[in-house]
Formats: structure tokens, sequence, C-alpha cells
């Protein structure tokens, strides 16, 4: 007497294999530019309010994250710093 032939299903490997083929969306704007055009923004208005630049950031279409990693860059690099106003808000200014 002869065993059925069993099918095969689909394996842990090859789900892992088909999501590698797949390609990520690009983004539409690099980090470099999002931290350029971000330095631009706060150097054109001198101060620029935390919800001025979370408002920027959501018209353009840019990620929370990727707007933190910019503004981090940017006080690292001494271009903008992060100040409180008079009345407690988050402010960024330009150096200079």
């Amino acid at each position: 007497m002869k065993k059925k032939e069993e099918k095969r299903g689909p394996t842990l490997f090859d789900f892992v294999q088909s999501t590698k083929e797949e390609k990520k969306p690009a983004r539409p704007e690099s980090d470099r530019d999002v931290v350029e055009e971000l330095y631009h923004l706060v150097k054109n208005k001198k101060r620029v309010s935390k919800e001025e630049v979370v408002r920027w950031a959501k018209e353009r279409g840019i990620t929370t994250a990727d707007l933190i990693k910019a503004i981090e860059r940017l006080v690292t690099e001494r271009k903008i710093r992060k100040k409180l106003d008079d009345e407690g808000n988050l402010v960024y200014e330009a150096y200079g």
C-alpha cells in the first residue's frame, strides 16, 4: 500500500522571502531635505513655535519621527536652539 502524497503548504521561509522581495515605498523627502527645509523655516522666521513646526511638517507629509530627528540634528549641529517663551511654550530659534 502506497502512502498518499501530502501537499506542502506555505512555510515561514516562504513568507520571509516574499516580504524581502517587496519594495518599501520611497519617502517623498530625504532626511537631509527635511533638515535643510526646517532650518530655513526657523532661520527665516527667527522664532517658530512647536505648533507651527508640527503644522508645517503635516502639510509636507513629514512623519513625526523624521521631524524629531531633524530637530535633534539641528540642535546638535548648533544651528537652532530650543527655548521656552514667556508663556511657557516651546519655540525654536536660529543661532545668530
